[in-house]
């Protein structure tokens, strides 16, 4: 990709992430992206072939970020529930860096077609995947299904979108020994998950 594409790219995203904070993707049209961004058709049919697959692309782009920053903080961890923290509190942080990516990645990728609903859901299921490794911990034949890590991620996620929607971002770490205690408690009990509500946040990277 030339330099002159690249730049172009990140004037999409910048306008795109802008925009959908202001009035909402359901309400976006390309005229009024290519406007924001300083670009012609021309320009943006060189990269994406309609605004859907624009949008897919950025979200993409912001869900290997986080994950690329997770994986920063889960260097040093090993256990299953140290590294559910560590990514909780990296997922935090990351949306609390730009109020623009955190309503984009939380509330308006549910409005994208369908490269964007894949780009959410295989991102989804990689959280629900590090979730449902508490089976393992658990062990045993009556260990929680695949279900019980979806329950859960579900719910984390409805919180985390919850608080974006509101801008509730800046108090959340506040909330996350209580959704590891959530975590936790169907896969190691009650006095494990307990034990979640005392450990203090880790230092941010």
């Amino acid at each position: 990709m030339s330099d002159t594409e690249t730049q172009e790219r990140q004037r999409l995203r910048e306008a795109l992430l802008d925009l959908c904070i202001e009035r909402g993707y359901p309400d976006l049209e390309l005229a009024a992206l290519l406007e924001r961004a300083g670009l012609d058709e021309a320009d943006f049919h060189r990269g994406y072939e309609d605004l859907d697959a624009c949008f897919a692309a950025v979200l993409g782009e912001i869900y290997a970020e986080f994950f690329t920053r997770a994986s920063e903080a889960l260097r040093e961890e090993r256990g299953w529930r140290d590294r559910m923290r560590a990514t909780a509190y990296a997922l935090l942080r990351f949306l609390r860096s730009d109020e623009r990516v955190a309503h984009f990645a939380a509330v308006e990728a549910q409005h994208g077609g369908e490269g964007a609903q894949r780009e959410f859901l295989d991102t989804f299921n990689r959280l629900v995947d590090l979730i449902d490794e508490g089976s393992a911990e658990a062990g045993g034949p009556d260990s929680p299904s695949r279900a019980t890590a979806l329950g859960v991620g579900g719910v984390v996620f409805a919180r985390i979108q919850e608080a974006v929607a509101e801008g509730e971002l800046g108090v959340g770490e506040e909330e996350i020994p209580e959704l590891m205690y959530g975590a936790v408690f169907p896969y190691l009990g009650a006095e494990a998950a307990a034990e979640e509500l005392r450990i203090a946040p880790p230092p941010d990277l």
